[in-house]
Formats: C-alpha cells, sequence, structure tokens
C-alpha cells in the first residue's frame, strides 16, 4: 500500500482534517478519534458471489456493515443494493444504491436522503456527488494497474479513502482504507456506501463488456 499521495502519508497527521461532524473527543472518557492514523476496513463476500458481503474493522472480528445487492437486472425490484449496520440491535438500513441500465447516473440515499451518484463523462470512470457530511463534491475514480482499485478525493484532490481489490482472494473483496481515522458517523456511512455503489458498478460493467449481462454477480 503506498501512502506517498497527498492526504494519505503513512506517518504523520493527513493533510484532511475531517468533516465538520467529527467529534473532537471521545464520549463518556472514550479516547478521541486518531486523526493521524489510517484506518482499515475489510470487505468479504458471503458466499461465492458478490451480492453479499460484509464490512468489518480493522480486527477483522466485529462486522461494522452488511451488503446485498440482488441481480441489478431490468426487472430486479429496486433498490438493487442495501447496506444494513448489524452492530445495530435494529439492524437499520444506513444506505442503498439503485443502477440503472440506460443512463449512468446511480441513485444513492444514505439515512434516507436521496444522493445522486453521477458518472464525470462517457470517456470517464469516475462517479461524484455532493457530499452532506463533508459539505463538498467528492470523486470516486479508478487507481492501480489493473483499474480495479479505487480512490476518493475531493475538490482539492486529498484523498479520503482508497479501495484496495483482492483480485486472486476466493473470500475477500477487498480492503477499504480511510485516512483519517476520526471519520465516523454519517460521513463514513457516506465512504462506505458510495464505495460498495462504485465497486459494485465497476463488476457490472466489467461483466457488461465480458458479455456477462448486467447483473454482474
Amino acid at each position: 500500500m503506498a501512502y506517498e499521495k497527498q492526504g494519505f502519508e503513512k506517518n504523520g497527521a493527513p493533510s484532511y482534517p475531517g468533516p465538520p461532524m467529527s467529534e473532537p473527543s471521545g464520549s463518556f472518557g472514550s479516547p478521541a478519534p486518531d486523526y493521524n492514523t489510517p484506518r482499515v476496513l475489510h470487505i468479504y463476500r458471503d458466499g461465492i458471489t458478490h451480492r453479499h458481503m460484509t464490512i468489518t474493522d480493522e480486527a477483522k472480528n466485529l462486522p461494522l456493515y452488511k451488503m446485498d445487492q440482488n441481480s441489478g437486472g431490468i426487472f430486479s425490484s429496486k433498490p438493487h443494493m442495501t447496506i444494513t449496520q448489524p452492530s445495530s440491535p435494529q439492524n437499520p438500513v444506513i444506505g442503498t444504491a439503485t443502477f440503472h441500465n440506460w443512463s449512468r447516473t446511480i441513485d444513492l440515499e444514505v439515512h434516507g436522503r436521496a444522493i445522486p451518484f453521477q458518472s464525470e463523462g462517457i470517456f470517464t470512470r469516475s462517479y461524484a456527488f455532493s457530499s452532506p457530511a463533508f459539505g463538498d463534491k467528492l470523486r470516486w475514480e479508478c487507481d492501480g494497474i489493473w483499474g480495479a482499485d479505487l480512490v476518493l478525493v475531493n475538490t482539492k484532490k486529498e484523498w479520503l479513502a482508497k479501495f484496495d481489490a483482492s483480485l486472486f482472494s476466493m473470500s475477500k473483496t477487498g480492503k477499504l482504507h480511510i485516512v483519517n481515522g476520526g471519520i465516523n458517523g454519517v460521513a463514513l456511512d457516506e465512504i462506505v456506501v458510495s464505495g460498495c455503489a462504485m465497486v459494485q458498478h465497476e463488476r457490472r460493467r466489467r461483466a457488461a463488456s465480458a458479455g456477462g449481462g448486467g447483473g454482474g454477480g
């Protein structure tokens, strides 16, 4: 993992301080969020397809999010992707994504709030959205030799997150690096929901290019 990009230094504070909603100190005597250390979330498949995945903490023992996706075909029920929070007793829906066969816009919802996730052009594989939590326009774009990795940047081109695909693993989809260890709450939910939507969109695109149709299980 290369940390040389702006905002993703291995040692020292990231250049991006985090969204305004991040708490400056822990509550009830808990430690304050660590803004100096990147945080890593692990994404595992539940089964042999990519339609059901679990996102865990860095220690790999606490499920933080659960993603479920239907086939995403023309006759599939909407939304196509749903992300819940299994660590909560109510297992609430954190966010959803709906894909469109004839449009390059992905309809995101995070905590019930609609957030259009739009392609930045015919000849680009980047998608952008206006983030309520960060108060900025954020963009996911492809990275790496194979184009399977993704980075999330703000309008200053600072890295906020990076998805590293596990191309040769039978059970793991990849790792999600959060540049700022103090990012949490709705801001983290936005990163996870938009990131998962981008990962699934890329899988659907590759499946369609290979003649596999729209679903891309």
